[in-house]
């Protein structure tokens, strides 16, 4: 043996002795000398057990016969061999014998196979992975190029980048330098003992001392780093996932919360109100019958009005909160019972019947009205209704074309507007009904005021079809990308604007706009360079800002739940494999203190361990 190789297997019986204790410190055992620690098999045992995670069997703990002990090498062999690993040449009698050489090819096997085993994917074998994870990790370092386990790590930097690339709080490594590799290493084994928890396994002068430091012995400890930081960035990884998760949670939570608040107020509300309609007195003359009747108008212009739009709103807010919970995978959310929006309807359709037999009551109660009078108002008032609802059934009309298209919906909106001169008549004879006494009519459902309403929002939804037909257009004209919804949006911002109508956006209108949408800040003291240099640019150094202009502006400035496996995956990470998980275990993962603190009091305890949170049981919630 030369002299090399015997220095070599001195390093490495050091090497392989710290690693072996390193795993055994773990069931509080250690081992002085490599070659005779396995002779009996027992500690092997136990090495094999700690980093396969995993029982070998049932075997002879106090050998004193060499059958016993060769039977013990012979479990621990077959163990090995069943986690896929072929062993030449190494037998349990050589172990048993002391072997010194046979026995550190063990170990390095041992080695390989549970310390670097997770490197040895797309055709690479465990070296050549951990050698092609040390070349990408220290790829940004000028004066580091791995190209071995051997000399490549001779002068200490590319230790010490290993250690900077992922933990550069722990070493200055711009104050390094190749000439001084006995400080390099040592502040690497320093620094990876005190705040990575991987045992010094060499020392500094095992490699600057050897014309060739010894190859296993450096894979050995890369391979301990490579542990240590894998981990870290999958706790980071986790950490980020339930951080992400912690955040959405809270957001659905609070927005089921205010459904379910609001939901319920409004059904309270209903059923008050429905029985405040059905046991309502009709009056006992027409003084009293008047006052009734006009307390019911005002419920439906008001309250009515009000119940209808917060049923509207709730079923936004229901089905954003769907939307979200399956953006996460989740299950659908189910309201409280009663509370859902069948059940809302439902409520809705009580109190109209309800108020259709209030309406009827407090009709037969004035039945002796001039009919005349209501049949003169009743026929131009659904006369004119009949018109709306032509005009409204228009609306559905469409063209191939977006401009004939555009044309036609501009013609009726003109002809809508033009019947709104019928409207006179229709007033002057409800005022003859109103001075009459006349507070209802039976041969219509309309009032004057219905039908403006109605004629309001007819004529507002065919402004809106104008103003879409207009931004498809000019979203086909348009070669941004941008979509047709935000260019609808872009022209009704700009209109809105408009105060003065007059199709362009003056430079008050302008600052005005871009302070709304926070583009800009208003400026009290008359200076304002931001804004000049805006408008100058969006306005080509002129005075006014045309639509085109302004919506090419608005397109350069408006850019933009992991799976649920990838979620219990996460969990599992942060909780070490457990079935629960610690507020220490949450932190570990570098989420926020508010997001620790959230799911604390969010995630339910475990059963049977103090302090422990069933991560389970709240991820079903979600998943």
């Amino acid at each position: 043996m030369s002299d090399e190789r015997a220095a070599w297997e001195k390093i490495q019986t050091k090497t392989f002795t710290k690693w072996v204790n390193s795993h055994l410190m773990k069931r509080g055992r250690k081992i002085e000398s490599l070659e005779t620690a396995f002779q009996d098999g027992v500690e092997l045992i136990n090495l094999l057990e700690v980093i396969g995670d995993s029982a070998v069997g049932k075997y002879n703990k106090k050998p004193k016969m060499r059958i016993h002990r060769i039977e013990n090498l012979n479990r621990a062999l077959k163990y090995i061999k069943d986690h896929d690993v072929k062993l030449a040449s190494i037998g349990a009698e050589e172990i048993e014998e002391g072997n010194r050489k046979l026995t550190l090819g063990l170990v390095w096997t041992i080695i390989l196979r549970f310390a670097i085993s997770g490197l040895d994917e797309e055709g690479l074998s465990a070296k050549e992975g951990l050698l092609r994870w040390c070349q990408r990790k220290t790829e940004p370092y000028d004066n580091v190029d791995v190209k071995d386990f051997t000399m490549s790590f001779a002068d200490g930097l590319a230790m010490c980048a290993l250690i900077h690339r992922h933990r550069p709080d722990l070493l200055d490594y711009d104050q390094l330098t190749a000439e001084d590799p006995l400080h390099n290493l040592n502040l690497a084994f320093d620094v990876a003992e005190e705040h990575l928890d991987v045992p010094k396994l060499l020392d500094a002068e095992d490699i600057v001392g050897m014309a060739r430091p010894d190859e296993r012995s450096i894979m050995t400890y890369v391979a301990a780093l490579y542990s240590v930081f894998s981990k870290l960035d999958k706790f980071e990884t986790a950490g980020r996932r339930v951080g992400k998760l912690t955040d959405f949670a809270k957001t659905v939570m609070d927005l089921q919360n205010d459904y379910a608040q609001r939901a319920r107020a409004l059904v309270d509300s209903i059923g008050t109100k429905r029985g405040e309609l059905a046991e309502g007195e009709l009056g006992e003359d027409y003084s009293s019958a008047k006052g009734h009747i006009n307390e019911f108008r005002e419920y439906r212009r008001t309250t009515r009005r009000q119940f209808v739009a917060e049923q509207a709103d709730l079923v936004a807010l229901y089905n954003s909160i769907q939307a979200k919970r399956r953006g996460q995978g989740m299950p659908a959310y189910a309201a409280p019972e009663g509370l859902d929006l069948p059940s809302i309807e439902g409520a809705l359709e009580q109190l109209s019947s309800v108020e259709r037999d209030r309406r009827q009551a407090l009709n037969a109660n004035l039945r002796k009205l001039l009919d005349a009078l209501r049949r003169d108002f009743a026929d131009k008032a659904n006369a004119f209704y009949d018109q709306l609802l032509g005009f409204r059934s228009k609306l559905a009309d469409s063209s191939d074309s977006l401009e004939e298209s555009l044309a036609s919906t501009k013609a009726n909106l003109a002809e809508l507007q033009a019947s709104r001169s019928a409207m006179p008549e229709i007033e002057e004879a409800e005022a003859r009904c109103n001075a009459a006494n006349i507070e209802e009519n039976e041969y219509t459902d309309q009032t004057a005021e219905d039908l403006s309403f109605e004629f309001e929002q007819l004529e507002k939804a065919y402004n809106k079809q104008v103003t879409f037909f207009e931004s498809q257009i000019a979203a086909a004209n348009n070669q941004s990308g941008v979509s047709s919804a935000q260019m609808q949006e872009f022209r009704e911002t700009y209109e809105h604007f408009d105060q003065d109508s007059d199709g362009v956006l003056s430079r008050l209108e302008f600052k005005s706009c871009l302070s709304s949408l926070g583009v800009v800040e208003l400026s009290f003291e008359g200076s304002d360079k931001e804004f000049d240099t805006v408008f100058a640019k969006v306005s080509k150094d002129g005075n006014v800002v045309d639509f085109d202009s302004f919506a090419q502006y608005m397109v350069s400035i408006t850019e933009d739940t992991a799976s649920p496996e990838q979620l219990r995956e996460s969990f599992k990470t942060l909780a070490d494999g457990k079935e629960w998980v610690t507020a220490n275990d949450l932190r570990r993962g570098q989420m926020s203190n508010e997001q620790v603190e959230y799911l604390v009091g969010a995630m339910p305890p475990h059963p049977e361990v103090e302090g422990g949170l069933d991560w389970q049981k709240f991820l079903e919630n979600f998943c």
